[in-house]
């Protein structure tokens, strides 16, 4: 059982972004949308939804490939559901711009591929928040980003890290309210893909003053990328 959402935080908008095309899940992903691929009788999407629906039943869902499945989907769900498509797919924080008309001061960013079972710790007075996992394996951490906490705040992330200072793994569910939009937009494209990098965004909020608390999850945690997470994720979604 979850802990009741902080007043601060209820009643707010889950913006899930689901329009990649999961090349790494080929040929799952040839004629589906990532989200689609069904897992232990139901589409990883499906999944994602059940699991935030304990706060939230209004959903914005940023789309791309395979739209049409999504739309159709979501619509025998009983859910507020809305929909926006970008140009072109450029990125999380990118996908994440792409809500701005869509969200109030407040909402939850989660990314459609990642799929959870447990709960979290949220502080009661959070300002904006990132989600983090302990994570055994330092795989997960190298294939996300990493985190470094200072004074009970994130004071640094970092994508795709070489090196790890600790098993603290950034996770793909955020907690944002409006002024990520303008940092979304101060912040460059990164050399690592030539796309603005969410983490590139979140540091540059902390290094403006910005906020940004830690909320810790205790379970199990995946972000699906290729066949072989198929296999860990019927283990965790039984």
């Amino acid at each position: 059982m979850q802990k009741k959402m902080p007043k601060l935080w209820s009643n707010v908008k889950c913006v899930i972004l689901c329009g990649g095309k999961g090349t790494r899940l080929l040929p799952l992903s040839l004629k589906r949308q990532k989200g689609m691929i069904d897992v232990n009788g139901k589409p990883v999407l499906r999944h994602v939804i059940d699991y935030w629906r304990q706060w939230t039943d209004d959903f914005v869902f940023v789309v791309k490939y395979k739209k049409a499945d999504i739309y159709k989907f979501a619509k025998t769900l009983p859910i507020n559901s809305e929909f926006v498509e970008p140009k072109k797919l450029s990125g999380i924080a990118n996908g994440i711009y792409q809500a701005k008309n869509f969200v109030r001061d407040k909402f939850i960013v989660v990314l459609g591929d990642c799929v959870c079972r447990g709960s979290f710790k949220i502080p009661s007075h959070m300002e904006q928040g990132i989600c983090i996992w302990e994570a055994n394996n330092k795989e997960d951490i190298k294939r996300s980003y990493s985190v470094k906490i200072e004074k009970g705040l994130v004071a640094k992330v970092r994508e795709k890290p070489k090196r790890l200072i600790n098993n603290l793994c950034g996770m793909g569910f955020y907690f944002f309210d409006r002024k990520v939009f303008d940092y979304i937009k101060k912040t460059k494209p990164s050399l690592l893909r030539n796309e603005v990098e969410i983490t590139d965004v979140i540091q540059n909020m902390i290094d403006n003053g910005e906020k940004i608390s830690p909320i810790f999850f205790k379970g199990d945690y995946l972000n699906i990328t290729d066949t072989e997470d198929l296999k860990r994720a019927e283990d965790i979604l039984k």
